[in-house]
């Protein structure tokens, strides 16, 4: 019986480890969905940023290219060709200056996960706890006897068994 309890207690403290490293360690299932989700958010950002890079990179051609673009940009800026004249009109909304947003600076977060020492003292508890759970069981069922002691022995000392007589010998052996 000593052995089985043993070994159960084994199996139980293993498998309390390995179901704490596969849900929570390094390597777990959390922090793989900690990391998938972080993946997701960063190409969401890579995404938009391309986006802004292209509208760049057409308006870069066009100003190099174009020079009715680069005439346009020029009278928003209240400049003006030779010959034209500046008719400010008071009322109207100014034009709009786009200004880019380049997105929010998304920065790394650490993975959350606990560390290998925990899973293994979680593996050690479980040990400890079943063994003597079934150490007390065994005691409280009489299958555990202490080696110190004998079955017959009572505070060190031998008792002798008792016969069982009956009622006319133990009257007869006490006269």
């Amino acid at each position: 019986m000593g052995k089985f309890r043993l070994l159960a207690a084994v199996i139980s403290g293993t498998v309390f480890y390995v179901i704490t490293s596969i849900s929570c360690g390094r390597n777990s299932v959390w922090a793989e969905r900690q990391m998938e989700e972080q993946r997701r958010l960063l190409s969401a950002h890579a995404v938009e940023i391309e986006k802004i890079n292209e509208e760049l990179s057409l308006e870069k051609v066009a100003l190099e290219k174009d020079m009715d673009v680069v005439a346009a940009y020029a009278r928003k800026l209240s400049y003006l060709k030779d010959g034209e004249k500046l008719v400010i009109i008071s009322g109207l909304a100014s034009s709009e200056n786009r200004i880019y947003d380049p997105g929010t600076v998304l920065l790394h977060d650490e993975v959350k996960y606990f560390p290998e020492w925990f899973c293994k003292c979680v593996g050690l508890v479980a040990f400890t706890a079943v063994y003597f759970i079934l150490l007390m069981f065994d005691a409280g069922s009489g299958l555990l006897h202490y080696r110190g002691r004998r079955p017959g022995e009572h505070n060190g000392k031998s008792r002798e068994p008792q016969k069982r007589t009956s009622g006319r010998e133990s009257l007869a052996a006490s006269i």
